[in-house]
C-alpha cells in the first residue's frame, strides 16, 4: 500500500472536471439525438451482428464458468504443430550454401546423398544472416485461458498469424471468466473485493444488453480486458525465436512470460536440437559478458533473477523523464 497520497494524484483528482461538480453522476458525451440520428443505423446493427435472437446456441463460449483465475492459474498451452526438423537442416544448408551454388544431388530422391547434413552446415544460419530460411516451417501453438490484455500484446508481431475466439460473433456467458493479477490479490481483501464487484457489475450490465438483444459486437464493449479466452499462434521458427528473445525477458507482463515460455518448452521437449537457438537476448553470448537487453523504462533491478540484470548494466537506459521507478 502506498502510505500517503504523492502530490501529484492529488493535484490531478482535484484538476479533473468531475471531482466536485459531478461526483459519481455519469456525463454523455455524444449521446445520440433521436430526432437527427437515423435509426436505420441501430436497426442494420441488430439485422447484421449475432445476437440472442439469432443464434442456435453454437456461439457460447466455453469460459462462462463464474471463475476468477488468479496470477497465471488455469493458464494452458498445446504446440499443435513443430518442425521437422530433418527437413530444416535441408532447407537452411542448402540456403546457406545458395549464394555460392550447391553441387546437384546424386541418386534417387529430392536430395538423396544430401540427406545428412553436418551440424556446422545447418547451424550457420542459426547464427545470423539473413536467415530466410528459418521462415520454411512454422510452429503453431494454443493458449487457452488468455486474457484480452494478453491477446492484445501477442498479435502485435506483424510476422505472425492468430486466430481468437471472438466477442462480436460469440457470447461470452453470464459471468465469463476472468483474470485477476496477483498483485491485485496480495494488495488486500478490501482490494480484491472491489475488484469482483467491479466483475460482477459487468457481468450484470453485459447479460441485460444481451437479454434485450442487443449485437454481441456492441455488448462486449462492457467486459473487463481480464476476460480469458483461446487463441491460436503461428509463428515461423524466426519470428518464433526473435519473438522469444524479446517476450522471453522477466521484466514483461507476467501472463506473457508464462506463455512465452511454455511454448519454448514444448518446442524444445519435441526438438531438442533447437534449444540453443531460442533463448532471451541477454542470455547470447559467454556468461562474462553478457548484459541486461530490456528495452522498457522500467527499472530492472530486483525485478530479473539474472545476475546480469542491474541498472549499471543495461544496454538501454530511458531518458531522465521516461525513467520509471528512479527518483
Amino acid at each position: 500500500m502506498i502510505k500517503a497520497t504523492p502530490g501529484w494524484l492529488d493535484a490531478h483528482r482535484n484538476s479533473r472536471p468531475y471531482h466536485d461538480e459531478y461526483g459519481h453522476t455519469p456525463v454523455f458525451s455524444g449521446a445520440p439525438n433521436e430526432l437527427a440520428e437515423p435509426a436505420r443505423l441501430a436497426a442494420a446493427a441488430q439485422t447484421a451482428f449475432n445476437s440472442h435472437s439469432k443464434q442456435t446456441g453454437a456461439h457460447i463460449s466455453p469460459f462462462d464458468t463464474g471463475l476468477v483465475r488468479v496470477g497465471t492459474d488455469g493458464l494452458e498451452v498445446r504446440l499443435m504443430q513443430t518442425v521437422d526438423m530433418a527437413q530444416l537442416k535441408q532447407n537452411v544448408a542448402a540456403g546457406t550454401e545458395a549464394t555460392i551454388g550447391r553441387e546437384r544431388p546424386t541418386g534417387a530422391g529430392p536430395m538423396s546423398d544430401l540427406m545428412v547434413v553436418p551440424a556446422e552446415r545447418w547451424q550457420e544460419m542459426f547464427r545470423g544472416g539473413l536467415q530466410a530460411a528459418l521462415e520454411s516451417q512454422t510452429l503453431v501453438f494454443e493458449v487457452w485461458g488468455a486474457s484480452r490484455i494478453l491477446t492484445h500484446q501477442l498479435v502485435r508481431s506483424r510476422r505472425a498469424g492468430f486466430h481468437q475466439q471472438s466477442q462480436r460473433s460469440t457470447w461470452y456467458g453470464d459471468r465469463p471468466e476472468v483474470r485477476m493479477p496477483e498483485t491485485v490479490w496480495r494488495a488486500g481483501a478490501g482490494v480484491r473485493m472491489a475488484w469482483i464487484n467491479a466483475y460482477e457489475a459487468a457481468w450484470t450490465a453485459y447479460s441485460r444488453a444481451c437479454d434485450a438483444d442487443v449485437p454481441y459486437e456492441d455488448a462486449r464493449y462492457i467486459l473487463p480486458e481480464g476476460t480469458v479466452n483461446y487463441i491460436q499462434c503461428e509463428y515461423t521458427v524466426r519470428e518464433f525465436m526473435a519473438v522469444f528473445a524479446y517476450r522471453g525477458c522477466s521484466m514483461f507482463l507476467r501472463e506473457m512470460v508464462e506463455v512465452m515460455r511454455m511454448m519454448r518448452s514444448l518446442v524444445v521437449e519435441t526438438v531438442p536440437e533447437l534449444e540453443p537457438f531460442i533463448k532471451i537476448s541477454c542470455e547470447k553470448g559467454p556468461v562474462e559478458t553478457r548484459r541486461c537487453t530490456f528495452q522498457g523504462w522500467e527499472n530492472v533491478e530486483l525485478a530479473c533473477d539474472f545476475p546480469w540484470a542491474r541498472q549499471d548494466n543495461r544496454t538501454f537506459i530511458a531518458a531522465p523523464k521516461l525513467r520509471i521507478g528512479a527518483q
